[in-house]
């Protein structure tokens, strides 16, 4: 069964990358783009990235995109 990326993964992930100067980004399952911009992440990122984060994005790809009552960004 998938379940979406852990909350403690997540903030590993922005604290490895403020620890390098970098910049994050999130994304919600209620964001109307967020499934889309997944994939697309996926799409660019298929012949790089570990097997590991693909299956990761896929899976959460796949189950935001049943999340009720999508909208824009406010």
């Amino acid at each position: 069964m998938f379940q979406l990326s852990e909350a403690d993964g997540d903030t590993k992930c922005h604290a490895k990358a403020k620890a390098r100067g970098q910049r994050t980004f999130t994304l919600v399952e209620q964001d109307a783009s967020a499934v889309k911009t997944i994939a697309h992440w996926i799409y660019l990122n298929i012949e790089t990235a570990p097997a590991e984060k693909l299956h990761e994005a896929l899976e959460d790809c796949i189950l935001m995109r049943d999340f009720p009552n999508k909208k824009n960004a406010d």
